[in-house]
């Protein structure tokens, strides 16, 4: 089940981030996992999870920060 719960996380924040799905993504059992190539515990497929988390973050605090940018260049103008 933790297994099922880390790859459903990790492939929803990789589609949010790339707008696509990983190339491979497989349970090898035992709480190991392949994702693109790589062979990885789940611990560290969490972690990998929580830095494309940071990233995607980011990314949404930069395209506000935009937004807001173009929104009172409007208004002023």
């Amino acid at each position: 089940m933790r297994v099922e719960k880390a790859t459903a996380r990790y492939l929803d924040m990789y589609q949010k981030l790339y707008h696509r799905s990983p190339r491979e993504l497989r349970d090898l059992g035992n709480d190991w996992v392949l994702v693109n190539g790589a062979r990885m515990s789940v611990d560290q497929l969490e972690n990998l999870t929580g830095e494309l988390a940071l990233e995607y973050e980011r990314y949404v605090k930069t395209r506000r920060s935009a937004v807001q940018r173009l929104l009172n260049w409007f208004l002023r103008a």
